[in-house]
């Protein structure tokens, strides 16, 4: 038998293939997660040139809304109603800070005793629509000055009540100055309107202390 003769057919690179093989699957499976990567890209991309095109979409459908809205109104009748909310305003505005010294007599005359009358009225009006007034008095005698100041003190309308200048003249009336300030819910136009208050036109200053003197009698 010759000895170089090779009686193995077992071949010596089946150990090469197997390394190569397993080479060539990692590559597959960087490549798969490109493919995967790539895929997701162009999803991706795809849903916002979609939502892009919704919005432009939308923003269009809007626009021709408004423009339809706009054209269903003259513009002379908007601007008409933009000056009759102005006028209304100022209107209210008015009438909130409207006096009506008329209801300034009645409280007066509500709070003044029988035996008391009032004289040389006057007052003077404050920021906050309160009106500072001063009277000149006129009673029978101490004890109606002294009711007449525990009445105006008990109203709850009337803040700072000073009676001050207290004489007694020839005939036995005691004479007196009075100083009080009055809520401005009294002086109120507004709030008399809609109490049901009947608003008299003010009088003049000479009619209001005849006035004044005559309905405290």
């Amino acid at each position: 038998m010759d000895p170089q003769v090779q009686t193995s057919f077992i071949p010596k690179k089946s150990l090469d293939i197997g390394a190569s093989n397993r080479g060539g699957g990692f590559g597959g499976l960087v490549f798969l997660i490109a493919l995967l990567v790539f895929i997701a890209s162009l999803v991706s991309a795809g849903g916002v040139f979609a939502y892009k095109q919704y919005l432009q979409g939308a923003l269009a459908s809007k626009a021709n809304q408004l423009k339809l809205a706009e054209g269903a109104y003259d513009p002379k009748t908007i601007e008409a109603l933009v000056t009759l909310d102005d006028r209304l305003t100022q209107a209210k505005i008015l009438l909130n800070s409207h006096v009506a010294v008329s209801n300034l007599f009645n409280f007066v005359s509500t709070q003044t005793l029988t035996n008391v009358s009032f004289s040389n009225f006057s007052y003077t009006l404050g920021n906050d629509g309160s009106a500072a007034i001063t009277m000149e008095g006129v009673a029978d005698s101490f004890s109606s000055v002294a009711l007449q100041s525990d009445q105006l003190n008990a109203n709850k309308l009337l803040k700072n009540v000073v009676f001050s200048g207290i004489a007694v003249d020839a005939t036995g009336h005691v004479s007196f100055n009075l100083t009080a300030t009055v809520d401005p819910s009294i002086l109120s136009y507004s709030e008399a309107l809609q109490g049901g208050g009947s608003i008299a036109t003010p009088p003049s200053t000479s009619a209001a202390t005849s006035t004044a003197s005559t309905t405290t009698q």
